[in-house]
């Protein structure tokens, strides 16, 4: 089978770069035969870390346009990661816009704080590290019972830098993981950790167990931000999936799952 990526960026979120042709050329090269752009939605206070509102009808216009052109050769979907808390700069509306394949709900602030940003990581010597992950964790809880999103994205971020929580948050992890289920939201296999300080893939190994054993349903993504960075990791990716006993993937056309065989 052919490789899925369902969470890339353009330069319309302002820390990314390349074209969208860049983006769908490189993921035909590398037998990705379904490719979704999910750039960041736009977020109230915006430091160029994602699109502006008036943005927003241009980017659907660029995705629609290139899955149109790309069509005989890569399937193209339409798709936005949205922050939680929500922003007003996004519009209520895109929750429920046709035109829409999928939504990934991703938390990146904590109280405000821009937590994987590189900018801001003295903050973590500030703060507990367990309270960290517990109000993560209870924005996640939040962000699945809203019951918006498709996917929940790098389900474990608070670790990009290597900050890992001191206490067990198994039975957390599998209580959202659960109600994952019920909601048919599903979790993605997240490359981008691969080339960060972490050196790992969000979920780690340990949680893609667990939503496994919770039946969970998996999808992939390499939050690339260049073109160079689609699909990477994916043997990875497949080998670990395959090892916690998943044998299939999912893709959102229209916001409804469909399975593929891995």
């Amino acid at each position: 089978m052919g490789f899925i990526s369902l969470h890339n960026h353009t330069e319309l979120c302002g820390h990314a770069s390349g074209s969208i042709d860049e983006y769908i050329k490189a993921a035909i090269e590398k037998n990705i035969t379904c490719f979704g752009f999910s750039d960041h939605a736009p977020v109230s206070v915006n430091t160029r870390e994602s699109m502006s509102s008036e943005e927003t009808e241009t980017y659907i216009d660029m995705v629609l346009s290139a899955k149109d052109r790309y069509a005989e050769s890569i399937e193209i979907l339409l798709a936005f990661e949205v922050d939680y808390p929500l922003h007003a700069s996004f519009a209520a509306s895109y929750f429920t816009d046709e035109r829409i394949d999928y939504l990934i709900g991703s938390c990146h602030f904590i109280d405000g704080w821009a937590f994987d940003n590189e900018k801001y990581i003295d903050e973590f010597s500030k703060r507990d590290v367990d309270d960290i992950y517990t109000k993560y964790y209870k924005t996640l809880e939040s962000l699945v019972s809203s019951r918006l999103f498709n996917i929940v994205g790098h389900f474990d971020l608070p670790k990009k830098f290597g900050h890992r929580p001191l206490r067990d948050f198994g039975p957390t992890i599998e209580s959202l993981a659960k109600k994952m289920s019920k909601e048919g939201m599903a979790f993605e296999v997240n490359t981008a950790g691969l080339i960060k300080p972490v050196g790992e893939m969000y979920p780690s190994k340990e949680i893609i167990d667990i939503f496994f054993r919770c039946n969970v349903p998996a999808t992939m993504g390499s939050d690339s931000h260049s073109p160079q960075q689609a699909g990477c990791g994916y043997d990875l990716a497949i080998e670990t999936l395959k090892a916690a006993g998943y044998r299939k993937l999912t893709v959102f056309r229209k916001r409804k799952p469909f399975e593929i065989v891995m």
